[in-house]
């Protein structure tokens, strides 16, 4: 019978434990700065966010198959949209924490001739470029859509190397794999004298690059959920973010289309 109870006990013990964790599936570009902000939000006492990090692209289709998480903060709309439509996430809750920029690094030990301009990644010169996966990595699809209104799709694609996200491409510049990459502003800047950023790519070659967090569907803590995404928009959040370099205060929709 003691022993009965000690095991009900440990079962509520477990459930309460619980019920102050929120889930949340994050972007990787992301990762510190959603990091700080959950260590703030505790502080304050809000509950305990536990991350799960990776391409956008791999955590949608995790949460598709079933991945038990409360939210979901994307590179990209394109997942957060997928999601909607399957009637996974709730629309009513989607809020915009973040945008962002895209870059081109070089390792910053490079000898020899390195790219200055994304124009210059025309030169067969350079043997191997990193982007992100397109097909996953949204960073990867900001940089194919800029490759393509630049008319060097073509021009690179036997040249290019593939990351499965975008700290990844980070990483084969960082280790000098790769002559230059396109990565995300924030990526180069938490990478700090391992690379040097070289160029920006001109907004107008890409689709806006936002963050937009959901909750899902699933989730059995929907206003506790809310209540930390709401915590991303405070202007103590909104500070750190843009203390890692992020572009802050992004309105919930753009308007902006790539250029052809």
């Amino acid at each position: 019978m003691r022993l009965l109870r000690a095991f009900l006990l440990s079962l509520v013990f477990v459930t309460v434990a619980s019920a102050d964790e929120i889930k949340v599936s994050v972007a990787v570009s992301l990762k510190e700065a959603v990091t700080e902000i959950a260590h703030n939000y505790k502080s304050a006492g809000g509950d305990d966010v536990v991350f799960t990090f990776g391409s956008s692209g791999q955590l949608a289709t995790q949460i598709k198959d079933g991945a038990p998480v409360d939210a979901f903060i994307s590179a990209a709309n394109k997942q957060v949209d997928d999601l909607v439509k399957a009637d996974l996430a709730d629309p009513t809750t989607r809020r915009v924490v973040a945008g962002n920029t895209l870059v081109l690094i070089i390792p910053a030990n490079a000898t020899g001739a390195s790219p200055s301009a994304i124009a210059d990644l025309a030169d067969a010169k350079f043997k191997k470029i990193a982007i992100g996966d397109p097909k996953t990595v949204p960073a990867g699809d900001y940089a194919m859509q800029t490759l393509m209104a630049l008319k060097l799709a073509d021009k690179v694609s036997d040249r290019l190397i593939y990351g499965t996200n975008v700290r990844q491409v980070l990483a084969y510049v960082e280790d000098g794999d790769v002559a230059a990459g396109l990565v995300y502003a924030t990526d180069a800047k938490e990478s700090g004298d391992k690379v040097k950023v070289v160029a920006t790519a001109d907004e107008k070659t890409h689709e806006p690059i936002v963050y937009p967090a959901v909750v899902i569907k699933g989730s059995k803590k929907k206003d506790a959920t809310v209540k930390f995404l709401d915590y991303l928009k405070s202007d103590n959040s909104q500070k750190v973010l843009l203390d890692k370099g992020f572009v802050t205060n992004v309105p919930a929709s753009t308007s902006t289309a790539p250029a052809k």
